[in-house]
């Protein structure tokens, strides 16, 4: 097991290193069980707020009234904190291929986010392969 160091509120992840370096952070090297969502907020300056929220035992594919409480919530939160965004990890069980139920999380994160005015610094995909970014190569079918 890798042993990374804590981030902690207030740590600056202002570039993508630092956000992979959260995300790894939060997998822990653990193999899922189940499919997680996990999300950080940052504030303006892109430090990290003092919470990070899982929400455990996801279905498969998105569903709309969850992903609508969630840009609820980003708003409720950090709608008063101009340029705050969030950071997602989707943890689940398998290997790293990225799957069509990963690029309709991402599809429907991301509109929820912008529907609320509120970024996405950074969205990464855990497996028990280890942590990765979801790119924008990655979201087209092959």
């Amino acid at each position: 097991m890798t042993f990374i160091a804590p981030i902690k509120p207030g740590t600056c992840l202002n570039d993508d290193e630092s956000l992979l370096a959260l995300a790894e952070f939060l997998h822990q090297d653990v193999l899922p069980r189940e499919r997680s969502l996990w999300f950080a907020m940052l504030d303006s300056e892109r430090r990290m707020l003092p919470a990070v929220v899982p929400f455990h035992d996801l279905p498969a594919d998105p569903e709309l009234p969850f992903v609508a409480r969630l840009g609820y919530l980003w708003a409720t939160v950090l709608g008063a904190v101009s340029g705050a965004s969030t950071v997602l990890m989707l943890e689940r069980p398998g290997a790293e291929a990225v799957r069509d139920s990963d690029r309709a999380w991402h599809a429907a994160l991301h509109a929820a986010a912008a529907e609320v005015r509120i970024g996405v610094a950074g969205f990464f995909l855990a497996t028990a392969d280890g942590v990765r970014p979801l790119a924008q190569d990655d979201l087209r079918r092959r």
